[in-house]
């Protein structure tokens, strides 16, 4: 059953059962759970070929849970940690981990960060073609180097960019395979505009 079937199962007993069955005390826990799992998933924006859907599963979720629930401190951790993403204030991000109502959070917003190192990691990988070790750990904060490493050796290779560290100048390197570039035939295009209009 895929996440969306799990939550419609688990959200019909809160909804439509609500006047027959008390309601549950692991209700906003399990909303707030969900909310972060649909964030560390990256299911904050849908992709409709190379443009971005405002419609996105978590932004929907979102949108059902009444307004004065979204002030349940349950539900609050994934909206600020959703609010903090947009506006790139990682370091809030980050801090949240030590404020978390309920333990199981910890899983779900490692996911997140980990989410948010691999996209800056991508961004990384398009402007430069190398970068320190030291400023590749400032730019994904992380200061321990044993920990850099492995998140890097993680994510080698993935979507078809290989990521070396070279020990001797202590530097990560970027080895994307070079896409050719189609030069778009301009004279043709124009040439066939004018058979066109005339």
């Amino acid at each position: 059953m895929s996440s969306r079937g799990t939550s419609a199962v688990v959200k019909t007993y809160y909804d439509e059962f609500d006047e027959i069955l008390p309601q549950s005390q692991k209700k906003y826990a399990i909303l707030g759970l969900f909310l972060l799992y649909l964030l560390s998933y990256n299911k904050i924006q849908d992709k409709q070929g190379d443009q971005l859907s405002l419609n996105s599963e978590y932004h929907t979720e979102i949108e059902l849970i009444p307004i004065e629930e979204l002030s349940n401190v349950y539900i609050k951790v994934p909206i600020s940690l959703e609010q903090y993403f947009v506006e790139g204030s990682y370091n809030k991000i980050l801090s949240q981990k030590q404020n978390v109502p309920l333990q199981a959070y910890q899983f779900f917003i490692d996911k997140f960060v980990d989410a948010i190192r691999f996209e800056v990691a991508r961004s990384a990988e398009r402007a430069y073609e190398s970068l320190s070790l030291k400023d590749m750990g400032k730019m994904l904060m992380i200061s321990d180097e044993g920990e850099l490493r492995q998140f890097i050796e993680q994510n080698n290779l993935k979507d078809g960019v290989g990521w070396g560290i070279n020990n001797a100048d202590g530097r990560v390197y970027f080895n994307a395979g070079k896409k050719e570039k189609n030069e778009i035939p301009s004279y043709q295009m124009i040439n066939l505009s004018l058979e066109y209009a005339t």
